[in-house]
C-alpha cells in the first residue's frame, strides 16, 4: 500500500491533530490516496519527508513518514517524541518497534524506509477491516 513513497529533515503533524493543524503545518495537501483496505490518507511533502496522514473522527491518528534515505536513530526519535513526548518502550533488533503509555505505537519498516505512528485504537479498527474483508 504505502510502497510507492519515495522519500528527506523531520517535523511532525501530531496525532489528535484536525486537518486545519496539519494544513497549518505542512501547507496544502498533494493529494488523497485511498489503500487496498479502503482507508483514505492525505498526503504531504515538507522538508524532504513524503507524510501520509490518517483521519479518525477529524483527528490525526495515524501518520506515515518516509524519505529517500534510511531514517536514523535522531531523527526517528524527534519524530516520534514530536506525535506523542513521554517515555517510549522499544523493541526488534535493531529496535524498530515502540510504545507509550498512551496507546501509540511507532514502527519503523528498514526495507521501505518508512516510519508510521498509530493509535491502539486505529490499529485495531486497521485488523478489524482486515477480518471483515476475508
Amino acid at each position: 500500500m504505502l510502497c510507492w513513497l519515495g522519500l528527506s529533515a523531520p517535523s511532525a503533524a501530531r496525532i489528535g491533530e484536525t486537518l486545519d493543524q496539519v494544513l497549518k503545518r505542512y501547507g496544502h495537501c498533494l493529494g488523497t490516496v485511498t489503500a487496498d483496505n479502503g482507508m483514505t490518507y492525505k498526503v504531504f511533502s515538507w522538508r524532504g519527508l513524503k507524510i501520509l496522514v490518517h483521519f479518525y473522527k477529524n483527528k490525526v491518528d495515524e501518520i506515515t513518514y518516509g524519505k529517500d534515505a534510511d531514517i536514523f536513530d535522531d531523527e526517528l526519535k524527534a519524530l516520534i517524541q514530536d506525535n506523542a513526548p513521554g517515555a517510549w518502550v522499544g523493541s526488534g533488533w535493531p529496535v524498530n518497534r515502540w510504545h507509550n503509555a498512551a496507546g501509540i505505537s511507532a514502527h519503523y519498516s528498514f526495507e521501505r524506509r518508512l516510519l508510521m505512528i498509530v493509535t491502539d485504537a486505529a490499529l485495531e479498527r486497521e485488523r478489524k477491516i482486515g477480518k471483515d474483508s476475508k
